[in-house]
């Protein structure tokens, strides 16, 4: 079970609807650079984008820039896959209609693949 913190600009929203059917630990809080402050410890950290592409670009180039340590996952539109491009600093993306069975393969395989760039760049 992975503790996931989500950034949105939603309020009361449900930005990926197949968490709700999950066993992780779920905890939201604004998408606002100012939030990041007191942000709750996490394993990996949603960036909501369904709604202002704009903004979630310039969070996630905050993110990466600041050094996050955990993976960062886009939650978008099938419209705002075209947008996105690497330079984001996102390491994976995910639908918000993708069923409980694509999340959580996604949230597992993310994490697990961070921490092994991350046990790699250690060994060399």
């Amino acid at each position: 079970m992975a503790q996931l913190l989500i950034l949105t600009s939603v309020v009361d929203g449900d930005v990926l609807p197949a968490l709700g059917l999950l066993s992780h630990r779920v905890r939201s809080i604004p998408a606002e650079p100012a939030s990041l402050i007191n942000a709750p410890a996490a394993d990996l950290i949603f960036v909501d984008a369904r709604q202002d592409l704009a903004s979630a670009k310039s969070l996630c180039k905050i993110l990466t820039t600041t050094g996050v340590t955990v993976p960062l996952v886009l939650v978008l539109t099938e419209g705002g896959l075209t947008a996105v491009s690497a330079d984001w600093g996102v390491d994976d993306v995910l639908l918000e209609t993708a069923g409980p069975a694509e999340v959580d393969a996604r949230i597992r395989l993310v994490i697990g693949r961070v921490a092994q760039e991350k046990l790699s760049s250690k060994i060399q």
